[in-house]
């Protein structure tokens, strides 16, 4: 305990020495204690509750352990499944990897047969939880679904593959460079090869 400036003895408090070197230390759980057993007349209501509820929530000193597991716990199943899935890592085998080698992920149409699997129709998907006005679904244009924009990229594709084979060429073609003799003037076989 230390005496305060105004020479009320009160604990934890800082001393009226001015000079305080290193942390100070908040009251211990004795001084806690000490609080909660004042007379009715000291304290209210919910200050003892208060201190009852400090005191029985934080020990005196934290526990900061991973705590023990419960009784029966863990399921002998749930431990072989975390057993093999560590052991696979062991021997560099990794989920996200087997799933993007995966043949059956590949399938285009694998999205379409989940949503029929699960019930959800093409609008359902945009669902959300938000309110209409901040989302609302049926103000949604038409080119803003999937399906629009798709079929939008293949007339693109398709106009671009049609003024390809039209011979509207988009790139030079670039011939190698021919020898010049003394004279300025190009050898003949070049000049031939050239003309063609």
């Amino acid at each position: 305990r230390t005496i305060c400036d105004d020479g009320s003895d009160e604990p934890g408090a800082v001393p009226n020495d001015g000079d305080v070197h290193g942390p100070i230390l908040g009251p211990s759980h004795e001084e806690t204690q000490q609080k909660a057993r004042l007379p009715h007349g000291h304290s209210s209501s919910l200050t003892r509750s208060r201190t009852l509820i400090h005191d029985l929530t934080l020990p005196p000193v934290p526990n900061l352990g991973i705590p023990s597991s419960p009784p029966g716990s863990p399921e002998p199943l749930a431990n072989a499944k975390f057993a093999r899935f560590l052991s696979l890592k062991k021997q560099d085998v990794h989920f996200n990897e087997k799933l993007a080698v995966s043949t059956s992920l590949k399938n285009p149409s694998l999205f379409r047969k989940l949503m029929e699997h699960a019930g959800i129709d093409d609008h359902v998907q945009h669902s959300t939880s938000l309110p209409r006005e901040i989302w609302d679904l049926s103000k949604l244009p038409e080119w803003g679904f999937k399906e629009q924009l798709l079929r939008e990229q293949k007339e693109l594709c398709q106009k671009a593959e049609e003024h390809k084979a039209a011979g509207h060429r988009e790139t030079i073609d670039f011939v190698t460079a021919t020898p010049v003799d003394s004279t300025g003037a190009t050898s003949m076989s070049n000049a031939n090869l050239r003309a063609k």
